[in-house]
């Protein structure tokens, strides 16, 4: 069953991402929408408002055509979809209204001590919120709803700062996304039984990334916050949902480290420092050489 409903929703989502991107058109081509990208070319940005279309199209296909019902209604893939929407409205506000003048966390910290909320402060604030939220679900206790989506916060966040090259924060979550699914997948939700999978749900979201993926690579448009966000919100709610507690501590640990250490270095720097990452970065992007390839 997990098997036919998992090709139905890759091929179901991956269907309506084509279809959205061509119906959407005008939507994407919009001048407001238009963003510089690190090249100074303007193209089409904010383009990640395609993942909730396609979620919930293919969410309500499935809650209206199942046959068996289950037992409790707001379940991990329930959880996906607040994340879904949520994220990407948040993202969508900082693309459309923020202010480049204040980053990271600490210039967004004073700008709201000071009584003055950026749209990023609004966005870390109200995706943490959105996060603890969608964790309450699969959280048996308190701490771990905290810790839950604390998590999902800050995955959501470090795809953000990955997100500054065409296909980028794509390449890093394809391996990613391979793992929670499964992880999840083979757990079959041991610890909370009457709840469907989530792993399906996720390969939901990687189909729409894949159909997403060629023009993000190309240039030709920008998944913006609004993408970058479901991205990492979809990772941090597979790790949060498939890993126990002490693992998910762990994880907590190394995703604050990372994100303390965007404060003071800049992971396009590190990138391009190191011969290996530089290589996988570089590889398809349109208008840049591979590092290391020979094009006689």
């Amino acid at each position: 069953m997990l098997t036919w409903l998992s090709l139905a929703l890759f091929l179901g989502s991956a269907a309506a991402g084509i279809f959205f991107i061509y119906a959407c058109r005008p939507i994407i081509e919009h001048p407001y929408l238009k963003k510089t990208n690190f090249l100074g070319n303007e193209i089409p940005g904010s383009v990640g408002f395609i993942f909730p279309l396609s979620y919930v199209l293919v969410y309500v296909f499935v809650i209206v055509f199942e046959r068996e019902r289950p037992l409790v209604w707001v379940g991990p893939r329930e959880s996906l979809l607040i994340l879904v929407l949520g994220m990407c409205f948040l993202g969508l506000l900082d693309d459309l209204l923020g202010s480049r003048e204040t980053s990271g966390f600490k210039g967004h910290i004073k700008e709201a001590l000071r009584g003055r909320f950026t749209t990023g402060f609004l966005k870390a604030l109200g995706g943490f919120l959105l996060a603890v939220a969608a964790s309450a679900p699969f959280s048996r206790h308190i701490w771990e709803l905290f810790l839950n989506g604390a998590i999902i916060a800050l995955c959501a966040n470090l795809f953000n700062l990955l997100d500054m090259r065409p296909g980028r924060a794509l390449k890093v979550f394809f391996p990613f996304l391979a793992g929670m699914i499964a992880l999840n997948w083979s757990l079959e939700n041991a610890l909370i039984p009457y709840l469907p999978s989530v792993a399906p749900y996720l390969l939901s979201v990687g189909a729409v990334a894949l159909v997403l993926f060629p023009g993000d690579l190309s240039g030709r448009f920008m998944l913006g916050d609004s993408g970058s966000n479901v991205l990492g919100a979809t990772v941090g709610l597979g790790i949060a949902i498939g890993a126990g507690p002490w693992w998910n501590l762990g994880v907590l640990i190394l995703l604050a480290c990372l994100n303390l250490l965007s404060e003071k270095f800049s992971f396009s720097s590190i990138i391009s420092s190191n011969r290996v990452l530089n290589w996988l970065d570089s590889l398809g992007r349109k208008g840049e050489k591979v590092p290391g390839a020979n094009y006689n």
